[in-house]
């Protein structure tokens, strides 16, 4: 499996932090200051607007992510966390356009979906091989080093 061990979930929980749930979650933070979690309850101001729009930029940075995680290796955060995404079975990069299509579960999640990305993150917690679901899609492993 590319020279390392299988990630451990407090590593990739860090990751997922830094490529997208941290500056979605700030966006979220946002609009809920800027005046509710309700788009039609009434008239936003800027905050509210700003935070929609650092939400948008979330899905496009986890896409980004998913992108340059397939064809480097690693993402921002795994850089910062030392870990690596390679192929479950070649221990090679995946290549740009897989790792998009790995991180594409996100965009459902991000957008209305939030259970699902719940589960995808905490899946490694009891899969054998420590993978989320955006794994078992990308056909990918994450490990350390």
């Amino acid at each position: 499996m590319g020279g390392g061990r299988l990630a451990e979930w407090p590593d990739r929980a860090v990751s997922g932090l830094i490529d997208f749930a941290g500056p979605f979650i700030v966006g979220w933070l946002l609009q809920v200051i800027g005046g509710g979690i309700n788009p039609f309850a009434g008239d936003f101001g800027g905050l509210y607007l700003i935070g929609g729009l650092i939400q948008l930029a979330a899905v496009g940075w986890g896409l980004y992510n998913g992108y340059l995680a397939g064809s480097t290796g690693q993402s921002v955060g795994m850089k910062q966390s030392g870990l690596r995404l390679v192929g479950a079975d070649s221990g090679g990069l995946l290549g740009g356009s897989q790792g998009l299509v790995r991180n594409l579960l996100l965009v459902p999640g991000m957008l209305c979906c939030a259970p699902l990305l719940l589960v995808d993150n905490l899946w490694p917690l009891w899969d054998p091989k420590k993978q989320t679901l955006r794994d078992k899609i990308g056909k990918s492993v994450v490990i350390k080093g």
